[in-house]
């Protein structure tokens, strides 16, 4: 895939944030119908869209891939972590802000973001292993991930392990874990199931982006770019962890791979939309999160591209 059709088939993927974004702007789409859009991807949409990429011809080869795809995800999220951490004990930022920088310098938008546009650029393979390294993601994020944010709420309870295994055993990891085993089972979905399946999976990457869209229809865009310390969290999630995994999948695996483009592609996504949840939740300061998802999401209508063009010549 040349540049051209690189940057063509992504103003594709992003050309859908415009109806959730115009719809909300007019007044057609409440917070409530994002809210409800949103639920509909992670609990039916999602986890069809995994087991569909996931009905492939069985190969030796790519299950010993996957193994690749987790241990190379997680260590960028670990080496991204140290970085962020060292880097917030250099920024003077106020308590309840500390552990959200870290969190979206970490962890990024590799579900609702990060498979359409795998799927629009690569095909259902590249979903295949964005999928496992999306839920290697969501397994860290629901328990390290949880711990920074609560560092910068005040009072925060501590999280039980009930509310963790919660987090971590939700319909996209469970939907992995069904793709997963029918693939290793070799069980195909007879047409009457598979058909309903590949058609209700495909509304995902179309209902992703316009819930992104409709994110975006709410931010005051002058406050966002206003705050110097999100244009760092930009920097680090959008260039510099893609740049680790560049690096390790380079050390690692070597040579061109599918499954390598997919380990860049996912860290290059912008900042999990969960960080804002997440600070909700804990009552920590959802203004500066909600801010640096935000700009990250913006900014990587730029950056994506970049990467993926780069990507090509190397």
């Amino acid at each position: 895939m040349g540049a051209v059709d690189v940057i063509l088939a992504l103003v594709k993927v992003f050309a859908m944030i415009l109806p959730g974004y115009l719809l909300t702007k007019m007044g057609l789409v409440q917070k409530v119908h994002t809210e409800g859009f949103s639920n509909l991807i992670t609990y039916v949409t999602y986890p069809c869209l995994v087991i569909s990429a996931m009905q492939m011809e069985f190969s030796w080869e790519t299950l010993n891939n996957c193994k690749y795809v987790v241990l190379i995800f997680i260590g960028v999220v670990l080496i991204a972590m140290v970085i962020s951490k060292v880097l917030t004990m250099f920024i003077h930022l106020p308590p309840t802000q500390t552990g959200i920088m870290a969190f979206m310098m970490v962890f990024g938008n590799t579900g609702f973001l990060g498979l359409p546009v795998l799927d629009g650029l690569f095909g259902k393979e590249a979903v295949f292993y964005g999928a496992l390294a999306d839920s290697s993601f969501d397994v860290l994020m629901f328990t390290i991930g949880v711990t920074l944010i609560r560092q910068s709420a005040k009072g925060a309870e501590k999280m039980s392990a009930a509310e963790t295994m919660k987090g971590i055993i939700n319909p996209c990891f469970i939907g992995v874990l069904i793709g997963l085993l029918f693939y290793v089972c070799r069980i195909t979905l007879p047409s009457i199931i598979g058909g309903p399946v590949d058609a209700i999976g495909a509304v995902t990457s179309p209902l992703a982006m316009m819930v992104v869209g409709s994110h975006l229809a709410r931010i005051r865009f002058k406050d966002m770019f206003m705050n110097k310390h999100a244009y760092l969290v930009c920097l680090l999630k959008l260039l510099v962890a893609p740049a680790i995994a560049l690096v390790l999948v380079k050390l690692i695996i070597g040579g061109e791979t599918l499954f390598g483009t997919v380990i860049i592609m996912e860290a290059a996504m912008p900042c999990a939309m969960l960080s804002v949840i997440l600070s909700e939740r804990y009552k920590a300061d959802v203004e500066f999160a909600t801010k640096g998802v935000m700009l990250t999401t913006i900014l990587c209508i730029i950056t994506i591209p970049v990467v993926a063009i780069i990507l090509q010549y190397i």
